[in-house]
């Protein structure tokens, strides 16, 4: 981490200190796989998806790999998929979701963190862009104390807008939801931990004293060289 960076989180002399967290992000990080991608194929199979959803987002993946369009524009084009649809069926299938799909495919290497924060007493936290509905059976079943993430919007009649409640957990949105549980709950971020796999996550990584990349893409990999990030993956280089 850069010194000027260090340098935002040095308490002041005198102050009590904080408590430490561990936040995590979700998708290939404490999830092995991505969880947008499955949930898609399971509504695809059920029947859900249309072929112009499906042509939709192929384009959008295509646009955002040539860097026409961000990941906030991807997201935005899957949320739409809920357009006047009810939450309550998606809220009634989540925990069977997670069940199925989702708790068979958590990272071994970065539970065993998860349980070691755990252990030590820090506040854990789960930060995605990710939907709230099948999160809550996945932080509920791991004991995670905090969820940052994406809410579906609905309107007056109660059916889904296609729209998220409030930003969408992505890019700088996440730094800005950090901070703001940081205040809250008190958090020391100097003391505190992160984990992220993409360049995504850097800007989540550098406001903590603690970053760690996991199975890093190859962007976040050269910029955790270069400040000498510790990475987890087919060698573990953490201690923690």
């Amino acid at each position: 981490m850069s010194e000027s960076t260090k340098t935002m989180h040095v308490a002041e002399p005198g102050s009590q200190p904080g408590a430490i967290a561990a936040f995590f992000d979700f998708d290939e990080t404490l999830l092995a796989i991505d969880s947008a991608g499955v949930g898609f194929k399971v509504l695809r199979e059920q029947g859900y998806l249309t072929r112009t959803f499906m042509l939709k987002m192929i384009v959008a993946l295509f646009l955002k790999k040539i860097g026409l369009i961000n990941e906030r524009s991807v997201a935005r084009a899957m949320l739409s998929f809920y357009k006047g649809r009810e939450l309550q069926p998606f809220v009634d299938s989540g925990n069977d979701f997670y069940q199925e799909y989702l708790q068979p495919n958590l990272s071994p290497m970065v539970m065993e963190k998860l349980r070691w924060h755990q252990k030590q007493g820090h506040q854990t936290v789960l930060v995605t862009g990710s939907i709230d509905y099948y999160l809550k059976p996945v932080i509920s079943d791991l004991g995670i104390d905090h969820l940052l993430c994406t809410h579906l919007e609905t309107d007056q009649d109660g059916l889904l807008t296609g729209r998220s409640k409030g930003p969408l957990c992505v890019g700088d949105t996440k730094v800005t939801l950090l901070k703001a549980l940081a205040k809250t709950q008190d958090i020391d971020l100097a003391q505190s931990y992160a984990y992220g796999n993409s360049e995504l996550d850097i800007p989540m990584l550098e406001e903590v004293g603690h970053p760690i990349v996991v199975n890093p893409t190859p962007g976040l990999a050269k910029y955790a060289r270069q400040l000498a990030w510790p990475t987890l993956g087919n060698q573990d280089s953490t201690n923690a």
